[in-house]
């Protein structure tokens, strides 16, 4: 017996982001996804307006003025709104929110098998996130991946990462809280950003944890892509405007502090070894994260 789902998305990514995205959940087994474009001239709309298994929209003035609407000016604000949407059209038994960076991997059959599992009494089924390490050059299969460490105690979370542990979120780079699957057919409810939003908070949504699904957040999947992302957030004032500018090169590199004004050349080092340091799996580090189980191995696409 399998379920049918279907995926959400607000994108506003590179086309080739987009089509990875599109055909691993096509792949997947997905019915079709529905793609909304925060940017209603995003030139990659068309590259999807007319394909099979492709539900796209254009988030433009007529958009919003049909919702009854202004534009919301923060992003997660737009996300849930077209969530809402997103899910009122559901045409699926199950429909996830994935972002157009995360790469939903599973382990002992199809998504669509694994969600006519969840027992009737759970409106969610949640994945946990991983991410991607760089295996080393004689590696061929499929791509390693790390687990979050939230659910070991302190002590065998830095028998891991050492110092560097202060750099994660429980063992991440990015967020570690997972996407859901939301069930179709719920009066009231919507998507949320990790988890999905009842009508009201007292109504309560009974998660399943999926054992054998998860996230994959590409989004360091190479250390061109981290470092370069990092080097914007330092450089971006407005990038946390509550706990102050990304100044994360005490954290990774304490030497940096020696470096009264580093060059472009000097802050790509540091960043550089750190990710090595972090990222690239080292006989060692593998070690150490596959004696307390943070080590999966899952095939997909890679960027060139």
């Amino acid at each position: 017996m399998k379920a049918t789902w279907s995926v959400f998305s607000m994108v506003k990514e590179p086309v080739h982001i987009l089509r990875r995205f599109v055909d691993h959940n096509l792949g997947a087994g997905a019915s079709y996804v529905h793609l909304f474009f925060d940017d209603p001239d995003d030139p990659a709309f068309d590259t999807f307006a007319n394909q099979p298994g492709v539900i796209t929209q254009r988030c433009g003035p007529d958009y919003w003025e049909g919702l009854n609407r202004r534009r919301p000016p923060y992003v997660e604000r737009r996300q849930l709104l077209n969530g809402r949407v997103a899910y009122e059209r559901c045409l699926t038994d199950w429909q996830a929110h994935f972002d157009a960076d995360e790469l939903m991997v599973t382990r002992g059959g199809p998504l669509g098998t694994l969600l006519a599992a969840v027992p009737p009494c759970h409106q969610t089924a949640h994945l946990g996130t991983l991410e991607p390490m760089t295996p080393p050059e004689e590696h061929d299969g499929p791509m390693p991946f790390r687990r979050s460490v939230r659910h070991l105690k302190f002590r065998a979370r830095l028998h891991v990462y050492g110092e560097d542990l202060q750099v994660f979120r429980n063992g991440l780079f990015g967020h570690y809280q997972g996407k859901s699957i939301l069930r179709a057919g719920l009066e009231g409810w919507g998507h949320g950003i990790h988890f999905p939003r009842p009508p009201s908070p007292e109504i309560e949504n009974a998660i399943f944890e999926m054992d054998n699904a998860w996230i994959a957040h590409m989004h360091c999947e190479n250390r061109e892509l981290w470092v370069n992302r990092t080097l914007n957030k330092m450089r971006d004032t407005s990038y946390n405007l509550r706990t102050g500018n990304y100044d994360i090169l005490p954290y990774v590199a304490p030497e940096a502090a020696a470096l009264e004004n580093p060059s472009e050349q000097d802050l790509l080092e540091l960043l550089s070894g750190f990710y090595d340091r972090v990222s690239v799996l080292s006989e060692d580090l593998r070690a150490r994260m596959e004696a307390l189980d943070l080590l999966q191995y899952h095939q997909v696409e890679l960027l060139d």
